[in-house]
């Protein structure tokens, strides 16, 4: 179990009162080593001379911006292994998605509920642990061949954890960006192969900034949660995939489905998200939460035609659903 107690934390934020709000909340939450620098290079500084676990880094900062230290910290052999909360106040999808793509754990967004703050740091703290306990026991496989038999197995439990964790979504608990495109060029690989038919959905919260505008991001956390188990259960199949997307977006991996398949998964998403009755104040279309979703059926058949195109086939249905309404399925066809 995580001791708040013997965590390392650096808060880094040119901020001096942002930096003294979140190492009270931090204090407040049992943790006791907190270090704090008000620049990147500061922050680099004092990675360099002792051991931390965590590090919440602010975003926007003079000189070296949060993504810029975030970049040092992935390049060193050492220290990429330290996990990073970027903390910021921007509520970007592409600034997000940047962050995650660079290495960052999560993404707190200002101003933080203490309850969220202590859910990510905890969960940070938890893979670092996970991480340190993976070193550990190389390390005795290297100092004790008598004991490899166990430490190899404790290894591989520990291995199977950390893959677990990398593929899956910290929110959602379905699989991530980063699986969903491993995913998608093996069923792509496979498709070709066989000859059939590969389809994706992509879907969309509707109006989805404005519930959280009205409801809060805590709300709209748990919004997304509700649609992505009520997305699952209509996803059967072993090899169907479903992974959130970014944001309020989600996808899902249909190998072997026709057009006419697609079309019906696709309906019965979008049906059980609406069903979930989730108020929505703010939506222009419904009272309650919506989703618009966009459809794409290819065989792969040449080199020329790449994964990419059914994403972009896919993505154009879901544009043409907002321009027409919201809260519909369409299917991409080029005569649309």
């Amino acid at each position: 179990m995580l001791d708040p107690s013997k965590s390392n934390l650096l808060i880094v934020d040119d901020d001096k009162m942002n930096r003294e709000i979140l190492c009270r909340h931090l204090s407040n939450l049992g943790y006791v080593n907190i270090t704090s620098a008000d620049s990147g290079q500061s922050g680099l500084e004092i990675v360099a001379s002792q051991p931390i676990d965590l590090i919440l880094l602010d975003m926007m900062m003079p000189v070296m911006n949060g993504l810029e230290m975030l970049d040092h910290l992935k390049a060193h052999p050492e220290w990429r292994i330290i996990p990073v909360l970027i903390i910021s106040a921007f509520n970007e999808k592409e600034m997000m998605l940047s962050c995650i793509e660079k290495g960052s754990e999560d993404y707190l967004i200002k101003p933080y509920d203490r309850v969220l703050l202590k859910a990510r740091v905890s969960a940070c703290l938890d893979k670092k642990i996970l991480h340190d306990r993976e070193l550990l026991y190389k390390q005795k496989l290297e100092s004790a061949y008598q004991e490899l038999a166990t430490a190899y197995y404790e290894l591989e439990i520990i291995k199977n954890e950390l893959e677990a964790l990398s593929h899956s979504d910290g929110l959602t608990g379905i699989a991530n960006r980063r699986y969903f495109d491993t995913v998608l060029e093996r069923e792509w690989n496979a498709a070709k192969r066989e000859k059939k038919f590969l389809s994706l959905i992509l879907f969309d919260i509707d109006y989805f900034k404005k519930y959280n505008d009205s409801y809060g991001h805590l709300a709209g956390d748990d919004c997304l949660r509700q649609i992505a188990i009520a997305a699952s259960q209509v996803i059967k199949r072993p090899r169907d995939t479903i992974a959130r997307y970014g944001g309020e977006e989600f996808a899902v991996i249909l190998p072997d489905t026709d057009r006419t398949g697609a079309i019906i998964c696709a309906e019965q998403i979008r049906y059980e998200i609406e069903n979930l009755n989730i108020n929505h104040v703010s939506s222009q279309i419904n009272s309650y939460v919506t989703a618009s979703v966009g459809v794409s059926t290819l065989t792969p058949h040449t080199e020329v035609i790449t994964s990419q195109q059914l994403i972009k086939e896919a993505d154009l249905a879901l544009y043409q659903v907002k321009r027409e309404g919201r809260n519909c399925v369409k299917v991409w066809s080029s005569k649309i």
